[in-house]
């Protein structure tokens, strides 16, 4: 399958989705896609930049078939999961072979699983999630569409996690807790409670960025 990565960061996502799953799971990767007119010259090694989302329906009648999505953050996510569906192009899921996924887990369309994360008993993972190296999702936890886990985070049972939310690194989401959408869980904080849509809570506990934390 002819792919190209959203995304052109020779020292960002882009590149480590390169180096991990191109050429694997019938993907050839032809191209990078970034929207940003300055960085037109960017290159990852042989892969550079073709075009960007408006060029998508050409790119696809000129024999591309599906994308890959080669930024670690939840904005904009999406975005480009529609202009991708628009075009008609596939949006492939990359698991890497050290991630370890229960039986009963579910993981829609382009979904990406980097090295040591876990996926326990009953998870299910909406399109276009990306969970980061050594990250844990625990059993019955829900993540929705475009949600991003960044390294060494972990969803405990039962959570339920907003569309296009991100967990920093390292946080820790306890059981039963709702992140609503659009939410940043800022790196190494503890999500004892549930958090509103479009909020961003730091700490141990979390609190709302700018609120003080209890002595």
């Amino acid at each position: 399958m002819r792919a190209a990565v959203y995304g052109s960061r020779p020292d960002g996502h882009a590149r480590v989705v390169a180096e991990l799953f191109g050429g694997t799971g019938g993907l050839e990767l032809v191209g990078l896609l970034d929207d940003i007119p300055a960085n037109a010259g960017r290159r990852i090694g042989e892969l550079a930049v073709i075009g960007g989302a408006a060029d998508l329906p050409r790119l696809a009648r000129e024999g591309l078939e599906a994308v890959v999505l080669g930024f670690g953050t939840a904005r904009g996510r999406a975005a480009v999961i529609a202009a991708i569906d628009a075009a008609g192009l596939a949006l492939p899921t990359c698991v890497h072979p050290s991630a370890q996924v229960a039986g009963s887990a579910t993981v829609k369309g382009g979904c990406q699983l980097m090295p040591r994360v876990v996926l326990g008993a009953g998870v299910a993972l909406g399109r276009g999630v990306l969970v980061n190296s050594g990250a844990v999702i625990e059993h019955d936890v829900q993540l929705g569409d475009a949600v991003v886990v960044d390294p060494g985070a972990v969803v405990t049972g039962r959570a339920a996690i907003g569309p296009e939310t991100e967990l920093g690194a390292g946080a820790i989401v306890l059981p039963d807790v709702r992140v609503g959408a659009g939410a940043i869980v800022g790196a190494g904080a503890v999500v004892t409670r549930d958090v509103p849509d479009g909020a961003t809570v730091v700490g141990v506990p979390a609190r709302p960025l700018g609120a003080s934390q209890p002595r």
